[in-house]
């Protein structure tokens, strides 16, 4: 006795063959849907002639009909010529009889379009304009990627660089405010666009040209131009020191896209110095108007140092947003180079800073010495255009923290090469050290809440000075 799951799944199948029919058993000329005035009618009027895309049993196109992963395999697998058929697939839900199973198998083979790692392909889940913008990338070759960037495609995301390479060679564009939709399921018309744009330049649109957002002067011996946003992308020349480069995108990861000298391409940001913001002088408030960036040290697997049951990563992220509040509501705007339990690496908290146009740069962090040290200390670092801007940064804040409330052992202000100090050359930077983590006494304030917010406290007040120092130079 065949089971109701049986006849429930081939009438699915039976009831898709019907109405995504097979390409050219529709004539393309009586599609009553795709007008001649249609944005996407010479696509799908070329797709269909070369057999590519049909219509379905109805006469009609649906232009605004999702894809489903089966439909991109068998459209997509005509594009390319595969060998298509009916066939048995390495997929559970993909039967020999199902009008795809060739191309899906295809597709999988080929490494372009490949199921869940379950067993199972997906055949009618819908597919994303992101995924599409990958299988695209993936099935043919395009130009690398230029500084067109979508405000909604961030560069962690996977689909990143074939977006960008995708809108670079003119075959995607965006939505108005520049949000390209990668999470948006792609619409049948917008398949076709895609993909006779892939198939023949001719239907590609002009490449969105990228404007310069701002200027900045390479403050590195030789800053690497990359094709990417990344360290291990292709090197295609490199600027020298102090060269000017106009600014076309910057990017969350720490990296621009930036142009001189006919050379265009990825650089890092910590190496960029943008022209310092100018901040009108409130006598009655230093911090008013001023740009902090507060650096919360270690984060998610680098938990730092610990003692007593506490993580550095978490005293420091804890005081730092208090450092923020304080600060906020005296007027100044602060930029936090992390704000949840995740790791950045040293540069990037560098870049965080530099991309911010930061005029004082605060590195919260706690100490450990085998359970004997204790007290507060904090860092300055001298090899740098801002040294003396720096040591008085952290003199401000290490005598703020010797407060008789805080009852901290005074451990000075100290020179040294920290990474995160070093490397701030457009800014006042500092590294401040609250306390010996490991040490009964110190652990105990730092697992204080009350402890922590008189500690941000007086850092903010160690910042005041600073600016009050500076209004009065």
């Amino acid at each position: 006795m065949i089971s109701r799951k049986v006849v429930v799944t081939c009438l699915l199948l039976l009831v898709t063959a019907l109405c995504f029919s097979s390409p050219g058993s529709v004539s393309a000329s009586s599609f009553p849907d795709v007008p001649t005035t249609h944005r996407a009618y010479d696509e799908i009027m070329y797709l269909a002639n070369e057999k590519i895309l049909g219509g379905y049993t109805d006469g009609t196109f649906k232009p605004d009909n999702r894809v489903t992963r089966s439909e991109a395999a068998s459209m997509i697998g005509r594009a390319l010529q595969l060998q298509g058929g009916y066939r048995d697939t390495e997929y559970l839900d993909v039967p020999k009889g199902h009008f795809a199973s060739g191309y899906i198998q295809d597709m999988s083979t080929e490494k372009i379009l490949a199921g869940y790692g379950n067993g199972y392909y997906g055949v009618n889940d819908k597919l994303t304009r992101e995924q599409m913008a990958s299988i695209l990338t993936r099935a043919w070759s395009f130009p690398e990627t230029s500084g067109i960037t979508f405000t909604d495609v961030p560069v962690t995301s996977p689909s990143f660089v074939p977006i960008n390479k995708l809108a670079t060679a003119g075959v995607v564009g965006g939505y108005p405010g520049g949000k390209f939709g990668p999470k948006d399921y792609i619409m049948r018309a917008d398949f076709a666009l895609m993909l006779a744009r892939a198939l023949n330049p001719d239907f590609r649109g002009k490449p969105a040209e990228p404007k310069p957002i701002a200027q900045a002067q390479v403050v590195a011996d030789f800053l690497n131009v990359r094709t990417a946003p990344d360290a291990s992308a292709t090197r295609i020349g490199a600027y020298a020191y102090g060269t000017n480069v106009d600014v076309y995108s910057k990017l969350s990861n720490g990296w621009a896209y930036v142009s001189a000298n006919n050379l265009k391409g990825y650089v890092h940001g910590a190496y960029l110095k943008y022209p310092s913001i100018t901040v009108p002088s409130d006598p009655s408030n230093p911090l008013k108007g001023k740009i902090v960036v507060v650096d919360a040290g270690h984060g998610d697997h680098d938990p730092g140092a610990s003692g007593f049951g506490l993580k550095e990563k978490d005293i420091t992220l804890i005081t730092a947003k208090h450092l923020r509040d304080y600060l906020e509501k005296a007027g100044a705007k602060v930029v936090m180079t992390r704000e949840t339990d995740i790791f950045h690496e040293l540069e990037k908290r560098v870049s965080i800073a530099n991309l911010a146009g930061g005029q004082a740069f605060v590195s919260i962090h706690t100490n450990s010495f085998n359970g004997t040290a204790h007290g507060t200390e904090t860092y300055y670092n001298e090899d740098n255009n801002m040294a003396a801007y720096n040591k008085k940064l952290a003199t401000y804040i290490q005598n703020r923290m010797l407060i008789p409330e805080l009852d901290m052992k005074d451990r000075g202000v100290k020179e040294a090469n920290f990474y995160v100090i070093k490397n701030q050359r457009n800014m006042a930077s500092t590294l401040v050290e609250l306390g010996f983590i490991d040490h009964k006494d110190d652990s105990a304030k730092l697992a204080s809440d009350t402890w922590r917010k008189k500690a941000a406290y007086q850092i903010h007040l160690g910042i005041k000075d600073y600016f009050q120092y500076l209004q009065n130079k």
